[in-house]
């Protein structure tokens, strides 16, 4: 004979049955985040970034002097060493980052992991100072 705690209906049976549905919920959460997380990291190496396009350019030195426009006397000026402002003029929407990475390879002649450092580097700080767009994936 059963019990009243294994029948179907019972306290016994509906708490099983939450803490198990809450059990798969939360793997499934997890697995989901887990997923996105390792996407998000594959999109980023993936990336295509693009130039902002309100940005006016100039010679300066070996480099590039990057002024928003219109151009305000007292606005920022961006500029950039030589490396930064070949990484500049690649950025087109199309190329990913190893891409550009290898440009500076065959440049400067690093290393590719080395090339691959800096590129994300230099792209953070394009992306930090809103020159550039495109790299989360």
């Amino acid at each position: 004979m059963a019990t009243t705690d294994t029948l179907p209906g019972s306290p016994l049976t509906r708490r099983a049955f939450l803490l198990t549905s809450l059990g798969a919920l939360l793997a499934l959460v997890a697995g989901r985040r887990w997923s996105e997380a390792s996407h998000r990291v594959t999109n980023r190496d993936a990336a295509r970034p693009r130039r902002a396009d309100n940005l006016r350019e100039e010679a300066y030195g070996t480099g590039l002097a990057l002024r928003p426009t219109p151009v305000d006397p007292r606005g920022p000026v961006f500029r950039l060493n030589e490396p930064a402002a070949l990484i500049w003029r690649n950025i087109d929407g199309r190329r990913t980052i190893d891409d550009l990475a290898a440009l500076l390879v065959g440049r400067y002649g690093v290393a590719q992991a080395r090339a691959r450092a800096d590129t994300r580097a230099c792209l953070q700080a394009f992306s930090g100072a809103g020159l550039a767009f495109g790299l989360d994936g």
